[in-house]
């Protein structure tokens, strides 16, 4: 999900003391929950290196602040330190050239579908030691895991909810919608694009980001569907599965989301919300934040609400940023080291309430900080959801690479855009759809 810039430079200054104490080997007043690594030793030649790359967050504090936090980390431990912003569209690709030319970085932070794709060949440090000796939430784990294994650590939730402009909704007297069905019927009511106003916004473009893929499969889990079951068998092809993606192309076919949506990037739909052109958008807590700042009327007509229900419930799938250290580079016991630091309980607190409630924690504890309490913090809503999360994007199904690669290619948002775009019989797409994960998969 694709975040607007925001101006945090006064937070950021704030923080950045605190976070500089947080990062020196003489701060002995680290979490509790935490049992600091044992520490490398640089030698007395040619100082070591620790190589970090991490991809930008459309918050600026946040790559401030881990720069920050990397330079204190290098003068603690007298060793260099290289820390690289990357696009997330561009850090596979280079990810892949780095590793052909046998010099991967130590350490990245990376959608965790995109960490997960390097399992299979065998790039990537067990952390499982790493999980052990911290609290992490189940959630956080059940994001974090490949095959029953730890190759990444997680950083932190990027959950988000749905954003609902009470003002329309009010207007015709609607209720807050609980299930698609029900946004569905409402959209029709509240729909008035003659006057610049579509009642959704849901994005179908296949951007390489997470937004479309996500909510359509999302919808499709609603409907009592899936990609594949718990043994990795492709199980799309079902009834409910048609059901789902049958509905969903009804959004675009009847005009109650805007027509270029079918082309919107991660940052679509966020656009469309802030421009006030969109009564109900699915994202993260970046639009709250960016509303609150530059539209205040905005701000006060949103409603955020929970994910919406289908006929067969509502499965809450977690996702975030992770860590993953390369085996095959030559500072893996730096990063190993910054990765359990990383997590010192004063720290990571001030890093998550920095992000304004675009990230969610992954320490058990952390909900009782008093910026998650706090009432007017209407992100504070989506936290209960992190306690709720049944698996990562492959669910019912297990994470590994191939899963992670499924997303990534987007290919059930591709199935409803056959139907939208092409105007594709949906039992064909579906069909069609199969026959891509097979071929993916490797199964006849």
């Amino acid at each position: 999900m694709k975040w607007n810039r925001v101006s945090s430079v006064l937070v950021a200054t704030t923080l950045l003391g605190t976070i500089a104490a947080g990062c020196s080997t003489s701060n002995e007043a680290a979490s509790t929950s935490v049992d600091k690594a044992a520490s490398p030793t640089a030698s007395n030649g040619p100082k070591e290196k620790f190589i970090f790359w991490d991809k930008g967050e459309y918050t600026q504090a946040y790559n401030d602040l881990m720069k920050q936090r990397v330079e204190e980390f290098g003068k603690a431990n007298n060793i260099d330190t290289e820390y690289v912003v990357i696009s997330q569209n561009d850090l596979k690709t280079k990810l892949l050239a780095s590793i052909e030319a046998k010099n991967p970085p130590d350490l990245i932070v990376a959608n965790d579908p995109v960490a997960k794709q390097f399992v299979a060949s065998d790039q990537l440090v067990d952390t499982s030691d790493i999980i052990t000796k911290i609290n992490f939430t189940d959630g956080a784990k059940k994001f974090s895991v490949v095959a029953d294994k730890y190759f990444m650590v997680p950083q932190s939730f990027q959950m988000g909810g749905a954003y609902l402009r009470k003002d329309l909704w009010e207007k015709h007297k609607l209720p807050v919608p609980k299930t698609w069905q029900e946004l569905y019927e409402q959209a029709k009511i509240v729909n008035d694009p003659k006057n610049g106003i579509y009642a959704v916004g849901l994005p179908l473009g296949q951007s390489g980001g997470g937004d479309a893929e996500g909510f359509v499969r999302d919808v499709i889990l609603a409907y009592g569907g899936a990609i594949v079951d718990k043994d990795n068998n492709i199980t799309v092809n079902s009834k409910e599965t048609l059901e789902a993606i049958t509905f969903l192309a009804k959004f675009w076919q009847e005009g109650l989301t805007p027509p270029s949506s079918v082309t919107w990037d991660d940052n679509g739909n966020n656009n469309a919300y802030l421009a006030g052109t969109v009564g109900f958008v699915i994202n993260s807590g970046s639009i709250y934040d960016q509303a609150k700042k530059d539209k205040p009327d905005l701000e006060k007509n949103t409603l955020l609400i929970p994910k919406l229900a289908g006929p067969k419930g509502d499965f809450i799938l977690g996702s975030g940023n992770v860590f993953a250290i390369f085996k095959n580079a030559k500072g893996t016991k730096w990063a190993k080291k910054f990765v359990t630091e990383f997590y010192d309980k004063d720290f990571y607190n001030k890093f998550v309430e920095v992000m304004g409630g675009k990230f969610q924690p992954v320490l058990k504890g952390s909900e009782e900080m008093a910026f998650w309490k706090d009432p007017n913090n209407k992100a504070a809503g989506w936290m209960k959801m992190i306690n709720d999360v049944v698996g990562s994007s492959n669910y019912p199904g297990p994470e590994d690479d191939l899963g992670s690669k499924a997303k990534s290619m987007q290919l059930a948002t591709r199935a409803v855009q056959r139907i939208v775009v092409e105007k594709m019989d949906p039992q064909k797409s579906l069909n069609q759809l199969e026959q891509e994960l097979k071929q993916l998969y490797g199964k006849k």
